[in-house]
């Protein structure tokens, strides 16, 4: 199913709000079957649901955001504010968790009474069934618009409905047993909310420092590129994300060297508005003019430096046997340190076969 760029916006914000208004009303009844229970273990699972709330919240102004027009002081718009509010809201769950726990050590120190009642374990059942029939939604909306925070949200509310059900069972255990488990299902609610926080303030982190585009996206990208009939190969791809589904970047791309310049740059520059059409990702493009009667050089090169530990694969190569010069790119693995030392190591094994070529080695990484 696909939308026009105003069409997901409201999809993803009509989501939110129906997720917000859910959880707000689920965490309400919650806190009242709480306080007529004496159940700490559902006053957790009642935060938590109105944690989520929050979630949406943030979902709907990052949203917005990052519709909004940039300026001379933004020029990459405003969407990575969705980040900063998502850092503050992780913060706020953290500390919840943190004191939930201290209240549940506390009560199984000093034991107290909780009383459910069938209507309030029917209660919990129908909240349950709510909370995943949400779930589904956020995925199946996720999905048609190919929104990252609703993706998030989704598997942060499965965690929720798995939580509520482990506190459903020790309602049930209390109603038919009288057993009283519930500071200690408050404790495990506790720490799954801790965590919960953790795990957000670790992501938006990332996030704010610049992680890793996933590897679907780039993969996806990489291929509409490829689907140009210029482009021998694209490498290099580098994208930064300005909010949720925003990028902008680069990308090198290999043309034949007897293409005129003038065909390049007309191709590319359509290439570069269908990318940005068909993904909202605004690409520049980096040329390597590659000569393609020279793959069995290439490719001598290749087994020469294939095996020197730390060289993951090579692309960009250039030979000109006139001025007798060679180029070509280098990816190694993050792990490499001393690149200097694994420069040295390249070109001594091509330099064995090629001693009278000036040779030009760029040392690249992988970046998505």
């Amino acid at each position: 199913m696909e939308f026009t760029e105003d069409a997901v916006q409201k999809r993803i914000i009509k989501t939110a709000l129906v997720g917000i208004a859910m959880n707000l009303a689920l965490g309400g009844a919650k806190i009242a079957l709480a306080i007529a229970s004496n159940s700490l273990a559902l006053i957790s699972d009642a935060t938590n649901n109105i944690a989520d709330s929050c979630s949406n919240l943030i979902a709907i102004l990052g949203t917005k955001l990052a519709a909004k027009m940039p300026d001379e002081n933004h020029p990459y718009g405003y969407g990575r504010a969705e980040y900063i509010g998502g850092l503050v809201v992780s913060v706020f769950v953290l500390a919840l968790g943190i004191e939930f726990l201290r209240a549940s050590f506390g009560r199984i120190f000093a034991p107290e009474e909780t009383t459910f009642s069938p209507f309030m374990l029917a209660f919990l059942l129908l909240a349950i069934l709510c909370k995943f029939a949400l779930v589904q939604l956020y995925k199946k909306t996720s999905k048609e618009t190919n929104s990252t925070t609703l993706k998030a949200i989704s598997k942060e509310a499965l965690g929720d409905v798995v939580i509520s059900c482990v506190i459903l069972a020790s309602a049930f255990a209390n109603l038919l047993f009288g057993v009283l488990i519930d500071a200690y299902v408050g404790v495990l609610a506790s720490l799954f909310i801790i965590a919960n926080g953790v795990l957000l303030i670790k992501e938006t982190f990332d996030k704010i420092i610049g992680q890793r585009v996933e590897k679907d996206v780039s993969e996806t990208i990489y291929a509409a590129i490829n689907e140009c009939p210029l482009v021998r190969a694209s490498y290099d791809l580098i994208l930064h994300n300005y909010g949720s589904g925003r990028f902008t970047g680069s990308v090198n791309v290999e043309v034949d060297e007897h293409v005129r310049l003038s065909t390049v740059t007309q191709t590319l520059n359509k290439l570069q508005v269908d990318i940005y059409s068909r993904f909202r990702v605004y690409l520049v493009f980096g040329i390597y003019a590659v000569n393609l009667g020279q793959l069995d050089t290439k490719a001598c090169v290749w087994r020469s430096i294939a095996d020197i530990k730390g060289v993951q694969s090579m692309h960009g190569f250039f030979i000109d046997p006139r001025e007798k010069t060679m180029r070509f790119d280098v990816i190694v693995d993050f792990k490499e340190r001393d690149i200097e030392s694994l420069r040295g190591r390249i070109l001594e094994a091509v330099l064995e076969k090629f001693d009278k070529y000036e040779i030009f080695v760029v040392i690249d990484k992988e970046f998505v």
